[in-house]
């Protein structure tokens, strides 16, 4: 509900489906800012690995930005990792 205000703040539609356990953004007819959509994948991505609602509903600004690395593949012992 919260991050559903927040993306039609700015204009985007999501989608939650209970069914799949999915979510879907798209742009809407009304949005201004073209790489909004690109944020709104970032915030559900931020989402799926638990990051708080209140820190990632900050990357939808433009003073921020996400990278999500994999470290998985970069260790050589994973039994240490």
């Amino acid at each position: 509900l919260v991050v559903t205000r927040e993306l039609d703040k700015h204009k985007v539609a999501c989608e939650l489906n209970l069914v799949e356990g999915s979510m879907t953004v798209r742009t809407t007819k009304k949005t201004g800012d073209p790489y909004i959509i690109i944020k709104a994948r970032d915030l559900l991505k931020l989402l799926a690995r638990s990051i708080p609602v209140s820190q990632a509903l900050k990357i939808l600004g433009d003073e921020y930005q996400c990278d999500i690395i994999k470290i998985g593949g970069l260790v050589r012992n994973k039994e240490r990792f």
